[in-house]
Formats: structure tokens, C-alpha cells, sequence
């Protein structure tokens, strides 16, 4: 059966070359040709398989790419490896991804007119590099970027390099400096009718807002976001912010309407093939059934979610589902296995710089040695989350941690 990347790719290929040019370059093509029904959905189940990429697809870009190269103009070219690359990442092929935008960043550098694909060559490597938590390369590839965009007086440009910065800055746990750069981006888009960028904006807001324990606001951004993409049926974004939803819900204890969240999340992010919200869903249902003590079910998401992260090579979400498992075990008293577990996501949210993660797993670990009869060591993990959580006002934790703290001897 044909998959979704390479259903992605006829599509894209059809934006690109006449139509005896696609009949020729389809046949060349390593598709399956027996093509789905239509309306065939996919199901929600841990056995899904939908995401599956590898060297076949590699060798159809490929394919596309020396093909396109002497039958198209340059722009079209160029544009053409962009919209290879944005399809690449997607799927979570980011090396495929990194080559095409190198291409375009060499074919463009001498020719002024094809800066603007130089500077969406950048961002997207900037995305790329900061979902590899390569911090460095990140911040290098989104300034190189925002300087042409700047340069080009293109302020879409410059608004889409400030929010994917306040995304950075959330990772890594400033958020006064990720709320400034997402309302420099917000501001830039006041007068324009570009739906989709704004609703980014508007999740990252929300996001924050989750963070910092305003839910009403969180819930606020979160619906006028759902409200612009709806009106473009963009579904993987209508999918992102069905997984934030839940996130809300999960925070107010509120499992079942986190879990219908998650569930719509996920079968949307099946439908548009998104890897990368689907694991993440696939993460948050693992913690709520975890909170719901359904400890087999628990694992068996946080398995999958695990799977797609190492796909993806998403160190983020890989020390996640450490920190989860780890709270899977300590709820089912296994403290050995869980420590192990916590103390990895520590490690790695702490190589890749994630503050807030690493004061999260610090809070995990306080109740785990808490459990333990381990009271000094409880205190000290609790105090370092509690020193993060007051940097960055999120009064939600801040109470948790201070009631725990109180009633240790």
C-alpha cells in the first residue's frame, strides 16, 4: 500500500512538472501503485505503522532532485528542494532535509533575487538543529535568516525567525525571553491576514501560559489559534493544538477530556502524517494513565512514543519518556528501576540544556527519594526545582513543591 510520504510526494511533484513530465517521474519512482481508497482512515492503535520511512525514500528525493535539475528553471528548482525539505522534516527525515537546504543555500548565495530561499533554507535548518537540541547551530542558522529577511523588508520573515526563537528559548526554560520574542513576532503580523502564522504564534502563547498555571488564558489562545487553522483546514496544526488542549486538561486533573484531547490529536496527526505530534501524544496519554494507575497501558504508550522519538532523533521528547517511565515505576514501586530511569532524563535534559525538563525531572526525583525514606536527598532535588520554578513565576509547581517540602522532617 502507498504510504502517506509518498502520496506527499506525487503532490508535490504535480505542483512542479507538466503532466507527461509526472507520468514519466512517477514511473521512475519506487511507489507501490496499488492506491489507497478513498476516505480509508487510519486507526488510533499501538501497532500503527503509517510514519514508516527509509533509504526508499531517500532514493525517490533523490530521483526528484536530478530529475527537476534539467528540465526546470532555478527558482523553480530552489523552490521545489524547499518544499522537499519542509516534506522531509515532517516526516522526520531530517538529514534529507539538511542536504536539500544546503543545496539551496550554495545554488542561491550569488544571486540577490533568490534570497528569500536562502533565508527559508536557514529557518528551516534552524528548526531543524533546535529539535536536535544543537542549540549553537540553531541560534547561527535563525540569525542568518532573520538578517536576509530583514535585509528583504519581509517582516512574515522576520516574525516566523522571532517565534521560532521564543519556541528555542521556551525549550531551554526562559520564558520572559521567549514571551518577548513571540510578541515582537505577534506584533509583526497585526495587519496581515496570514491565518496560519498567527495561530503558531497564538499556541506558543499558550503554551506558556500552561506553563506558568494561567489555564484560562492558555485555554483562551489555544481556541482563537484552532479557530484561524480551522478556517484553512490545516490539519496537523488542528492536531498540535488538540495535544496542548490535553496538556491543559492533564493539568487540572481534568484525565478523561485530556484523554479525548489526545485521542483527536493523535488520529489527525495519523491522517496528516505527523510524526512528531503523535509522540508526543502518545507521551502525554503514557502520563495520564500513569496518574490513572493503569501502569500496562502507560508503558505501552510511553514504547511508542519512544519509538518515534529515536525516528526523529528528538532528544527532547526521548528524556520525556525517560521521566515518564521513570514515574511509571516509581507509582509501582519500583525505585531502583526508577531512579535509573529519572536519573537518564536528568542527564540528558541537562547535556541538551532543557531547564525547565531538567526542573521537572528534579521534582520527579524528590518525590521518588521522598518515597524512598530518603529525606535529605528529597530535599535536595526539591529545592533545585523549587529555585527554577520561582525564576520563572510558574505558581502551579511553586505550591506543589512547597507543600511537599513543608511536611519533610
Amino acid at each position: 500500500m502507498i504510504n502517506n510520504i509518498q502520496l506527499d510526494l506525487t503532490e508535490i511533484i504535480k505542483d512542479f512538472f507538466y503532466a507527461e513530465q509526472v507520468e514519466e517521474l512517477s514511473n521512475q519512482l519506487n511507489f507501490d501503485k496499488h492506491i489507497p481508497e478513498s476516505g480509508a482512515a487510519e486507526k488510533d492503535d499501538l501497532n500503527n505503522s503509517s510514519f514508516s520511512f527509509g533509504p526508499e525514500t531517500k532514493v525517490n528525493i533523490d530521483l526528484i532532485v536530478t530529475y527537476a535539475s534539467t528540465r526546470i528553471n532555478e527558482d523553480n528548482f530552489l523552490a521545489l528542494l524547499l518544499v522537499l525539505s519542509n516534506s522531509a522534516v515532517t516526516y522526520g527525515d531530517f538529514n534529507s532535509a539538511l542536504d536539500l537546504c544546503d543545496k539551496i543555500i550554495s545554488f542561491s548565495a550569488d544571486n540577490t533575487l533568490l534570497s528569500n530561499l536562502s533565508a527559508n533554507a536557514y529557518l528551516l535548518m534552524g528548526e531543524i538543529y533546535s529539535r536536535q537540541a544543537n542549540w549553537e547551530l540553531s541560534f547561527s542558522k535563525i540569525d542568518s535568516a532573520r538578517n536576509l529577511f530583514i535585509t528583504l523588508n519581509d517582516n512574515v520573515g522576520v516574525a516566523r525567525s522571532e517565534n521560532l526563537l521564543g519556541t528555542i528559548y521556551g525549550d531551554l526554560g526562559d520564558l520572559s525571553k521567549a514571551v518577548e520574542h513571540f510578541e515582537t513576532a505577534l506584533s509583526l503580523t497585526n495587519n496581515l491576514d496570514n491565518y496560519s502564522f498567527t495561530g503558531k504564534i497564538e499556541i506558543n502563547l499558550g503554551i506558556v501560559n500552561t506553563i506558568q498555571g494561567n489555564y484560562n488564558n492558555a485555554v483562551s489562545y489555544f481556541k482563537r489559534a484552532l479557530l484561524n487553522f480551522e478556517k484553512i483546514n490545516e490539519v496537523k496544526r488542528i492536531s498540535e493544538i488538540n495535544h496542548n488542549m490535553g496538556m491543559v486538561y492533564t493539568k487540572k486533573n481534568d484525565f478523561n477530556s485530556a484523554l479525548k484531547h489526545f485521542d483527536d490529536s493523535i488520529l489527525l496527526a495519523i491522517k496528516s502524517g505527523y510524526m512528531q505530534t503523535c509522540g508526543m501524544a502518545y507521551l502525554s496519554k503514557a502520563y495520564v494513565y500513569s496518574q490513572m494507575k493503569d501502569y500496562k497501558l502507560s508503558l505501552a504508550f510511553a514504547g511508542k512514543a519512544m519509538d518515534i522519538a529515536y525516528k526523529l532523533d528528538d532528544k527532547l521528547t526521548i528524556a520525556e519518556v525517560y521521566k515518564i517511565k521513570g514515574i511509571i515505576h516509581r507509582e509501582s514501586k519500583n525505585f531502583g528501576a526508577s531512579e535509573n530511569l529519572l536519573l537518564t532524563s536528568l542527564r540528558i535534559n541537562s547535556e541538551t540544556g532543557n531547564k525547565l525538563n531538567e526542573a521537572e525531572t528534579y521534582h520527579e526525583l524528590g518525590i521518588l527519594y521522598k518515597d524512598m525514606g530518603m529525606i535529605e536527598k528529597s530535599k535536595a532535588n526539591l529545592d533545585k526545582a523549587l529555585d527554577y520554578f520561582k525564576k520563572i513565576s510558574a505558581e502551579p509547581e511553586i505550591k506543589k513543591l512547597e507543600s511537599i517540602l513543608k511536611f519533610l522532617i
